[in-house]
């Protein structure tokens, strides 16, 4: 036997273990119920479950008007499916944690040339293995420098921990319609904000509502 076949049974060994390694790793990341073992909140908050997420305003006079809520089909008051809640908010008005979680992206989004606006700013929160809050900051604006101004407004960068109704922003009205496009996500999928809420919280938010829209649910599920 040559001294090179060793090695070469050596090299092949390797290779395997870090094929086997790879395989691992990727059916890892790929299953949320695994993943969740490995979400740790440090003992900030029990993060086993989301069931009583709470509104990101302080006062309803923060709101300016509403016209959009959470809907999976057109057969809703605003005539289109819409994957989440949309806060008309004044221009300096306080943004409240819905729920505590880690900061895990804060994306600055250009929609392209053309649009009313174009420059709008996606935060993530991530409050457990498999389900995340999203904050959709949208000045209505086409100028990168307001872009910037709003982020300046931020109390929080990636990696930053957020309790529950901590003010983590306030918001930059820069035109019209600038408004919090407010998620939730399972996985990948959109989810409907109310299945997470608190009662006390989902009654508030209803009772925003129809101060200015009387009859509209929060939802059309």
């Amino acid at each position: 036997m040559s001294k090179q076949e060793p090695m070469r049974k050596s090299a092949i060994i390797i290779m395997l273990l870090i094929i086997l390694g790879l395989g691992i790793t990727g059916f890892f990341l790929q299953s949320e119920s695994i993943n969740q073992s490995f979400f740790d909140s440090e003992g900030r908050y029990d993060s086993s479950i989301l069931d009583d997420m709470g509104v990101i305003y302080s006062n309803r006079s923060d709101i300016i008007e509403f016209n959009e809520g959470y809907s999976e089909s057109d057969n809703c008051p605003w005539g289109a499916i819409h994957n989440g809640i949309d806060f008309l908010f004044f221009n300096d008005s306080a943004v409240k944690a819905a729920a505590p979680g880690i900061v895990t992206k804060i994306d600055l989004v250009d929609w392209g040339p053309g649009g009313a606006h174009r420059y709008v700013i996606s935060v993530d929160i991530r409050f457990n293995a498999s389900v995340t809050v999203n904050y959709g900051f949208e000045p209505w604006t086409n100028s990168t420098l307001e872009q910037a101004q709003q982020v300046a407004m931020f109390n929080f960068e990636v990696g930053t921990w957020v309790a529950k109704g901590e003010i983590i922003a306030k918001f930059l009205k820069a035109g019209e319609w600038a408004h919090i496009h407010f998620g939730v996500y399972q996985g990948n999928s959109a989810r409907d904000p109310t299945l997470y809420m608190s009662t006390s919280s989902f009654n508030e938010l209803l009772g925003m509502i129809n101060d200015f829209r009387p009859g509209w649910l929060i939802s059309y599920p």
